[in-house]
């Protein structure tokens, strides 16, 4: 299904770019794709998306901006004071320079359209495919300030709105009005997000005003005050990362400490994709080597959803040294099989991962168990990783004391696994999408 898409604000005037690899773009009327590689969704279906003010790489290098942003291995990356073809900076396109050296996909869209011999303005990275971009000019009192409003295909059933901005300076009450341009133009697309600069402090009533159609994700999930500039030593939060009202599982978000590459420190915001979810995402065994065990075990965990929604797929973490084929198979918390499935090789190391051909309902607060059978052994594992519960969206794995043993195991040619064995994680997941 894709994600609602309405026309645009009726309070800006709207205009559409074409985005072209290598030159700076000319406003154009009319809709464009732009043509970039399909990329899949991570592992753990989540979102990584950084917003960050380079100040045209003025005060350090675009190497410098771009190892702050690998760094992180973001998804979307927001910019801010992105100069394409400007004599200042040596006529370099800035935004193709940066999908470059970050190898990620890129658009740019000016707030000047024509400044210092070339453009000024935002730009997207994004490690998905970038469908359409469009400016919206924000009401302004000197300089022009824009809203960048791009679509991004996270997979063939979600495109999402990914919106930039970088608010005035001459006062409270020009951010005001960039704030309800910004606010008609989001109206009826709850899966937007918005990332900038807003040149504002979280009290004034331009984010206020924000707040009424969108939440502000360092409030949600950030630790700390959040301050982002002036980067050497900062003093105030003016970068945000802002999500529509459909973002409702829980997210996380932290100041990078990056004090030299620009005058703004960049902000990072982790999401978990509500419509796929699962509780160890990308994360893999500390322990790389597996158990020397070589006897034929059922491998698995104890897990429960605080919301009603079905299992999509099984998953579990395969080292170097398994044997080929294998079987994952979901429970009932009194051992009633539910789902199997057999799992074909992904790549290796790593998770491997299989859609059940009828996805299983699971109850609300129910426990279920989700394991796989390896006929040699040699499983990941770590002590103790199941000893303290584990929450990612609205899944858990509950501690190994609470439900009296997880991770779980069995020996054999494969069965409901039962025992455990110092409270440790095998790696075993799903793939969870919470009921509408």
């Amino acid at each position: 299904m894709r994600l609602p898409h309405p026309v645009a604000s009726l309070l800006a005037v709207l205009f559409v770019v074409v985005l072209p690899r290598c030159a700076p773009p000319e406003p154009a009327e009319g809709a464009a794709p732009l043509a970039t590689a399909t990329q899949p969704l991570t592992p753990g279906g989540g979102l990584r998306f950084m917003t960050y003010n380079i100040k045209h790489g003025e005060l350090s290098s675009l190497e410098a901006i771009a190892s702050v942003i690998q760094g992180q291995a973001p998804d979307l990356v927001a910019l801010q004071e992105v100069d394409v073809l400007t004599n200042r900076s040596g006529k370099v396109d800035q935004a193709a320079r940066l999908g470059q050296l970050t190898g990620l996909n890129f658009a740019f869209v000016p707030s000047l359209t024509s400044f210092d011999g070339g453009q000024y303005g935002l730009a997207l990275l994004s490690r998905y495919p970038i469908r359409s971009a469009q400016r919206i000019p924000l009401r302004s009192a000197a300089e022009q300030r824009i809203l960048a409003l791009v679509e991004v295909e996270l997979d063939a059933s979600h495109v999402v709105p990914v919106a930039i901005t970088h608010f005035g300076t001459t006062g409270a009450t020009e951010r005001l009005n960039q704030a309800d341009d910004v606010n008609a133009a989001l109206a009826g697309r709850p899966w937007a997000l918005l990332g900038g600069d807003l040149n504002a402090t979280p009290s004034e009533s331009s984010i206020t005003r924000l707040k009424t159609l969108l939440s502000d994700a360092w409030t949600r999930g950030g630790s700390g005050n959040g301050y982002t500039q002036d980067a050497s030593f900062p003093t105030r939060r003016i970068d945000y990362v802002m999500l529509g009202s459909a973002w409702t599982s829980p997210v996380t978000a932290a100041v990078v400490g990056a004090s030299s590459q620009s005058d703004h420190r960049p902000v990072v915001t982790t999401l978990i994709l509500p419509w796929s979810q699962t509780l160890f995402g990308d994360r893999v065994p500390a322990n790389t080597v597996e158990e020397a065990d070589t006897r034929a075990v059922e491998l698995g965990m104890r897990f429960r959803s605080n919301v009603a929604g079905t299992v999509q797929a099984l998953r579990f973490y395969r080292g170097t040294g398994n044997a080929n084929g294998y079987t994952a198979r979901l429970w009932s918390s009194t051992g009633t099989l539910l789902a199997q499935v057999v799992v074909r090789d992904g790549r290796i190391p790593g998770w491997q991962e299989a859609p059940l051909p009828t996805p299983v309902a699971l109850s609300a607060n129910t426990l279920y168990v989700v394991s796989y059978h390896t006929s040699n052994g040699l499983f990941a594992r770590d002590v103790s990783g199941l000893a303290s519960t584990v929450t990612s969206g609205n899944l858990t794995a509950p501690s190994s004391a609470s439900v009296g043993g997880n991770g779980v195991f069995a020996y054999g040619s494969g069965g409901f696994p039962a025992s455990s064995y110092k409270d440790t994680n095998y790696w075993v997941d799903v793939r969870f999408a919470p009921s509408p």
